[in-house]
């Protein structure tokens, strides 16, 4: 399967200190990849590389053939920050939505729309949402536009267990439309639902690369902290030869 995202040899530096070392990452068309780490791994760092924020300071990422900075301003990327930024307290969903979609009379009859449950929040101005009220028309901004590259930083963020379930539905439905989706997160269990592999970063490389399926939670949990002990241990034994 041809890679819509191929990054090669990419490393990430400021100054002195190294943030990314030597990552090779590819997602294809109907792919959803996991990313998961500890605090500090370069999640974040990753995600602003892909999205042509920053640019490694060696090795290559392609999107679609171009950098990732071209390919955002020409093709368009979904892109979900953990915090969201309200920003927006006088607004309602559905003018913001109007931004994204063309035909808001067929909005509340999209699919993604009736899975994310958003329609009775339409008209609310953003100010009288709950928390997950307004990570669920943020998910639904995301997602309407069909950018063929997603990426999706803790996307379950502020979602009770029934919103996160929905969103799990709307990511399947996104890659069985042929989305690319990459997922970075600190929820196993849901990148053990959603994703085909799971990469291990830690202290900015990939240490594992694991497939869930038919995997059970404990198994999961017990190769993660497997893997991120053994990689800290290997730099502390590394650090007192030095």
């Amino acid at each position: 399967m041809d890679a819509l995202v191929e990054a090669r040899g990419v490393q990430h530096a400021i100054g002195t200190r190294a943030i990314l070392t030597g990552l090779a990452l590819s997602i294809a068309r109907g792919e959803v990849v996991g990313v998961v780490g500890p605090n500090g791994a370069g999640k974040s760092t990753l995600g602003r590389l892909l999205l042509g924020f920053l640019s490694p300071t060696s090795g290559t990422i392609t999107i679609g053939g171009t950098d990732p900075m071209t390919y955002r301003r020409t093709h368009g990327v979904g892109f979900l920050h953990e915090d969201g930024g309200r920003g927006w307290e006088h607004a309602t969903p559905r003018a913001l939505l109007a931004l994204h979609v063309d035909d808001l009379g067929a909005l509340t009859r999209d699919p993604i729309c009736r899975t994310l449950g958003i329609a009775t929040h339409l008209d609310r101005r953003v100010a009288t949402l709950s928390k997950g009220q307004w990570r669920a028309c943020q998910l639904a901004m995301l997602l309407l536009p069909r950018s063929a590259f997603l990426l999706l930083d803790e996307p379950e963020a502020g979602l009770d267990p029934g919103a996160q379930g929905r969103l799990h539905e709307v990511i399947a439905m996104r890659a069985a439309a042929g989305a690319a989706i990459l997922v970075l997160s600190h929820h196993l269990d849901s990148l053990a639902t959603v994703t085909q592999r799971i990469h291990l970063l830690v202290r900015g490389g990939f240490h594992d690369q694991i497939d869930p399926t038919g995997m059970s939670l404990s198994a999961l949990r017990a190769r993660y902290i497997r893997g991120v002990d053994a990689t800290l241990a290997h730099h502390v034994m590394r650090g007192r030869a030095a």
